[in-house]
């Protein structure tokens, strides 16, 4: 703002003359300000984008009669800057370059001319204005502000779009949420005849462990990596499995469907699944997986071990199920590595020892809890899954255990007895094809102890049969003809003829054999 010419009355050194001089600049510089802030600061705290910033500033040059102005945020030039400008380090306080100091011109953007620079540091950046002889010292102050409503302006957009993005990441983790969840529900649905319990608890809002029915089948697994990424694959694997069980071949759809997408994701899967039948009969397959734990009702362990690498390692050419019964009071018990991978105030994990015996002292129904209480003093940083499935305890059955004496044999025959009712057709030919077995452990085993779990389903009875006997597996023995009941193996024979489904598991130091028995069909007339 130009300031009027004083018209002096008297001598023009009159010091009231240049104290009235001095006051009229002065209330012109203050004129400036206010117009110059007036004008600026809304515009300053409307601010939406770096360009409008840009734009500030020229404008800020152009009411201080300055031609030129550049803005430099983030590393970059938000306007046009010559280059005489582009490669000038940033300046650390506010600077004025006199006139002589910098030349502009061809081949930059403005006339070759001299002029002074006025350079102002802000957070992100700075501020630069030439393209005249001469800054005052209340234009430096006046860009000075200026740079500071920028700071406050540009770090409230940036706190803006900070909240957006957070709302939005927020939004985003909260559908993610909802859709783990609805492929890994909190809670399952018991089966005809067993109590299911589970406890699901994600390392964050949503994790890599997931679990889930699909008609018979129930499904525990453990997905690489955790968050968003593992969540996208959960679901993809909860969609390929629904697919993969309604095909005859269940390992190569299911191998099919997810081994090459997890594989060009540099992911991989564990599974644990069960199918789960009303007579308490199961097919398993661990794949990768911790072990499976088969509890008995008198605290005994089996386990199931994977019997493949996890599914995105390696191509798998086939998967061997695992037939296990469990009888009244018997239980299945799932669990993921955030169980026995939690660790102490010392850095000692939970571990499978320790897991193994906690499965053997806690009843069934209370495993999850007994489990959740055992880690209050660990801390546990992947995603925990318990899963317990136990056969109704208040199902009739029996359960024995023999000597490894012959002279006990009589009680196979008590045992099947109190499992079936009389009359039952399956009896007697379930008998002979006991005591067969249990004949053939003890005395050609060496076998010091038998037992026997057993239960009726209909025309069906399913046992389970193990021994600590050498290692034997009946079911693959030579078939004869020929000769006594027990001899030359006549008696396998006879167990052929009555098993519907015969398997034989080596499970640590135990044989185990799983058989579902029913009375032979009769031979029809002219058969063999």
């Amino acid at each position: 703002m130009s300031v009027p010419a004083l018209t002096a009355t008297g001598d023009q050194d009159d010091p009231q003359a240049a104290l009235f001089t001095e006051l009229l600049e002065q209330v012109a510089d203050l004129s400036d300000q206010l117009v110059f802030l007036h004008r600026l600061i809304p515009q300053a705290l409307a601010l939406a984008s770096e360009e409008q910033a840009a734009a500030l500033v020229q404008e800020a040059a152009t009411l201080i009669n300055t031609p030129r102005a550049a803005l430099k945020l983030g590393g970059r030039w938000i306007s046009g800057a010559p280059g005489w400008l582009r490669d000038r380090p940033a300046p650390r306080r506010p600077t004025v370059l006199p006139t002589g100091a910098m030349h502009t011109g061809a081949p930059f953007m403005d006339a070759w001319r001299p002029t002074a620079v006025l350079l102002i540091p802000c957070v992100d950046g700075w501020v630069a204005m030439w393209g005249k002889r001469q800054f005052q010292a209340g234009e430096r102050s006046l860009i000075e502000t200026l740079s500071k409503l920028l700071d406050a302006a540009l770090e409230a957009q940036r706190a803006r779009r900070a909240a957006e993005r957070h709302a939005l990441q927020q939004r985003d983790r909260q559908q993610a949420q909802a859709v783990w969840r609805a492929v890994a529900p909190e809670t399952l649905v018991s089966p005809p005849g067993y109590h299911l319990n589970l406890h699901s608890q994600p390392a964050s809002d949503f994790g890599g462990d997931f679990q889930f029915q699909e008609r018979d089948w129930l499904v525990v697994g453990d997905v690489s990596g955790k968050g968003l990424p593992a969540a996208i694959i959960t679901a993809m694997f909860a969609t390929s499995f629904t697919v993969a069980v309604r095909s005859a071949a269940l390992n190569d759809a299911l191998i099919e469907a997810l081994h090459d997408h997890l594989e060009r994701s540099g992911a991989f899967c564990t599974l644990a699944a069960v199918q789960v039948r009303p007579d308490g009969a199961l097919r398993v397959f661990n794949v990768g997986h911790p072990p499976v734990l088969v509890r008995r009702a008198d605290g005994s362990l089996e386990d199931i071990r994977a019997s493949a690498p996890p599914i995105g390692t390696f191509p798998l050419l086939h998967v061997e199920f695992e037939r296990v019964w469990l009888h009244p009071g018997d239980a299945l018990l799932l669990y993921s590595d955030g169980l026995f991978e939690a660790e102490d105030a010392s850095g000692v994990p939970f571990g499978l020892e320790r897991l193994n015996a906690l499965a053997a002292a806690a009843a069934p129904g209370a495993f999850n809890g007994e489990a959740l209480r055992a880690l209050r003093d660990y801390t546990v940083t992947d995603d925990l899954t318990l899963l317990t499935l136990q056969r109704d305890p208040a199902a009739p059955g029996v359960h024995c255990r023999l000597p490894g004496d012959l002279a006990a044999l009589p009680q196979v025959g008590e045992a099947l007895r109190a499992a079936l009712p009389p009359g039952h057709p399956a009896l007697m030919p379930a008998e002979l094809a006991v005591t067969e077995l249990v004949v053939n452990a003890v005395r050609h085993g060496g076998a010091s102890s038998v037992d026997l779990r057993l239960h009726a389903s209909g025309d069906d009875l399913l046992l389970t049969l193990t021994d600590d006997g050498a290692p034997f597996d009946p079911t693959r023995a030579e078939e004869r003809g020929g000769g006594e009941l027990r001899e030359h193996g006549y008696g396998l024979l006879i167990v052929r003829r009555c098993a519907r489904e015969w398997h034989y598991a080596r499970k640590g130091a135990l044989n185990r054999q799983t058989l579902r028995l029913r009375a032979p069909a009769p031979t029809p007339p002219g058969g063999p």
